[in-house]
């Protein structure tokens, strides 16, 4: 399964003889996702004025909120702005290049799976997904959907058990659930000849973590100020050429013995010297294992990235492989 983003793609449609399924299936399969993502994709985007409130929850903690607002000027650039906690950024693009605010390109995970899931996450089948079943089910407030149920193999990683659901009156995306992750649509709402959620729910692994209320207005003053640099900013250009940074010593923590094998995912930057810094954990199955994991990357050591042949800091996520812990 492969995301698709603010763009329309031609679904892929294979041999199902290949993967044991019904054809039948895969085609009904795909055209419900074809109609869901045609509902939410518009025609021809206006300047747009975009705004996501959202709560981050965590039942060890006490819920946060947070914005997200980004203004689009088509053709010429745009503004985002992120207030969540002690995070404050302010970015504009234009073809200039970036004028930023931020102190670091790390984001909070929380603002990670808010760019990722909103405004919308369209999808698509491809080649190792297996479309087991499409079944009716019963949403909430009486509402009738249509639900594809698929399995989605990538070699040895197997996923079941995922579900896209679909309103059967428009056709509009209702969930996604893909392995731990689910992602809950709903209050849609017309925008520029597309329907877009006002509300997304996020869950992993049974529990959840955002709750987005968002909203899509035309912006019918487009002057000039609505990308002004903001004070204290700093410009940076985009590179001509670019390589990414490459391991040199990257050691993985020693066997255990009798456990099982685990990966803990660490995000971090890679510094100009090589090193890396500003290290958090994204997910874990084992707390107890995160601070071994954090100063083992801490201790890992690159040839740092080249942005038009100077150093250059690159924002990474590193996989820690336990064994047998």
């Amino acid at each position: 399964m492969r995301p698709i983003l603010y763009c329309a793609a031609l679904l892929l449609l294979l041999p199902a003889s290949a993967f044991g399924q019904d054809p039948a299936l895969r085609v009904e399969a795909v055209q419900l996702l074809e109609k869901a993502n045609g509902a939410s994709m518009s025609p021809h985007l206006p300047n747009l004025e975009r705004t996501d409130q959202f709560r981050v929850l965590d039942t060890s903690s006490p819920s946060r909120e947070g914005t997200f607002t980004r203004v689009v000027v088509q053709g010429v650039g745009r503004r985002e702005e992120i207030n969540f906690g002690d995070f404050h950024t302010v970015d504009v693009w234009t073809n200039a290049g970036l004028i930023t605010t931020r102190k670091s390109d790390l984001m909070p995970l929380e603002i990670q799976n808010l760019m990722r899931i909103a405004p919308m996450l369209f999808q698509r089948f491809d080649e190792t997904d297996v479309v087991r079943t499409v079944v009716d089910k019963a949403g909430s407030a009486g509402k009738k959907l249509r639900c594809v149920e698929f399995d989605t193999i990538q070699g040895q990683k197997i996923q079941n058990n995922n579900e896209f659901c679909f309103n059967s009156l428009d056709g509009t995306m209702v969930s996604e659930k893909l392995d731990a992750d689910l992602i809950e649509y709903s209050d849609y709402f017309p925008f520029a000849g597309a329907l877009m959620p006002g509300r997304i729910l996020f869950s992993s692994n049974g529990r959840q973590k955002l709750d987005i209320s968002q909203t899509l207005v035309e912006l019918k003053d487009s002057t000039d100020n609505v990308l002004a640099a903001p004070p204290n900013s700093v410009v940076r250009t985009m590179c001509k050429t670019y390589r990414r940074a490459i391991g040199q010593s990257m050691p993985q923590p020693k066997v255990g013995y009798g456990g099982r094998d685990l990966d803990i995912a660490v995000r971090g930057v890679i510094q100009t010297d090589g090193r890396v810094g500003e290290v958090v954990v994204d997910s874990t199955e084992r707390p107890d294992l995160t601070a071994e994991a954090l100063a083992l990357v801490q201790g890992w050591t690159f040839s740092p990235a080249l942005c038009d042949g100077n150093v250059n800091t690159e924002v990474a996520t590193f996989i820690v492989h336990f064994r047998g812990r």
